[in-house]
């Protein structure tokens, strides 16, 4: 006997990165930052008053919502703080869909927003990308059915950044709500905030956990208009982001000149890396993310097992369309050298 919802035994849950267990593995597979949080975040920590955590914290996350406006040139109240983007995705779900509603996403992409669309009952809508991982074409047309779009920019795991144009074009012609989700955006060239005072029907998602270095405290925001962000507000949870992590994220945010640095280290990191495979016969698609995605020149998931037992974990979909793909965090410049020294060495023991 089971005390599940039907639907819930029956799902599939969100399938994270692997962990190392036992030895030492270098983790290039959950697109974590290689460098340490700010030093800012760091000493707010220590100076956080810990007789406060008796209390509750800030119930709307001020800190950090104060951080973002002045950070992003947004006002506050056009920003909601979560546990995570993954918590600001769960509060989109809650916001917009029920028992019925349908979902849409682009194939291949983040792998929660199925998971969350079950957990509310909704139905799925996927719409492929093209061969090139671009957006296809007559999108509005395609997605008519949904009343909630999700657009990953840079697109995960492919890494590519849709064309604004393009993507406008679609906003214009959709009648419900477009998610853009921009996890790795700070990786990229551009951004969409000049969208959320364009359209009415825009909703922007980021993360400290990649650009900002702090995957292990949990800290996502949301963007969109008044109306909007107060609507969330209603159904997030209670007090749904501690008191530490507000006094971290704010001192991150605030910290753009170490933010600035050190994302400019990974955007190199991963030109020169993407260099040095294509000259080991890699296929590998253009990025804007802080991983890169391609075709080894040998079996993907044999490529995945080999730098494993050479002390390397990497991204390996077994997912159609996908599965002759891995993909590969940026780490740092010594890292990504013991990495691609030890693919020469596979390459080179394969022939």
């Amino acid at each position: 006997m089971s005390y599940f919802r039907p639907d819930i035994e029956a799902m599939e849950g969100y399938v994270p990165g692997e962990q190392p267990k036992g030895r030492v593995l270098t983790k290039l597979n959950t697109n974590e930052n290689p460098f340490p949080p700010s030093p800012k975040v760091v000493e707010a920590i220590r100076n956080f008053p810990f007789e406060e955590l008796r209390k509750y914290p800030a119930p709307y996350s001020d800190p950090v919502r104060e951080a973002a406006s002045k950070v992003y040139d947004i006002p506050a109240d056009q920003i909601i703080a979560g546990n995570g983007s993954d918590d600001i995705l769960t509060i989109l779900f809650r916001s917009f869909v029920g028992e019925g509603h349908t979902v849409g996403w682009l194939n291949p992409s983040y792998s929660l927003y199925p998971v969350l669309a079950n957990i509310q009952g909704g139905e799925h809508l996927t719409v492929d990308l093209k061969d090139n991982f671009g957006l296809p074409d007559n999108l509005a047309e395609k997605a008519k059915s949904s009343k909630l779009f999700f657009i990953t920019r840079p697109n995960a795991p492919t890494g590519n950044a849709f064309e604004k144009d393009r993507l406008r074009e679609f906003i214009a012609n959709y009648h419900g709500i477009v998610v853009i989700d921009e996890a790795y955006a700070d990786f990229c060239e551009d951004n969409c905030f000049d969208m959320i005072d364009e359209f009415p029907n825009v909703i922007i998602t980021r993360t400290l956990s990649k650009s900002y270095s702090l995957a292990g405290i949990r800290a996502g925001l949301a963007f969109s208009n008044k109306n909007i962000i107060m609507g969330m507000h209603k159904v997030r949870d209670s007090y749904n982001v501690n008191g530490l992590t507000q006094a971290a994220a704010a001192a991150a945010l605030l910290d753009q000149d170490y933010f600035l640095k050190n994302t400019q280290i990974v955007i190199d990191t991963r030109k020169k890396t993407a260099k040095r495979l294509q000259e080991l016969g890699f296929d590998v698609k253009p990025s804007e993310a802080n991983f890169l995605f391609c075709i080894p020149p040998i079996n993907a998931e044999e490529f995945t097992h080999k730098v494993k037992e050479g002390g390397f974990l990497i991204r390996y979909f077994n997912t159609k369309g996908i599965d002759n793909y891995v993909r590969i965090s940026i780490g740092s410049q010594q890292e990504m050298n013991e990495f691609l020294a030890l693919t020469e060495s596979i390459l080179q023991d394969n022939k």
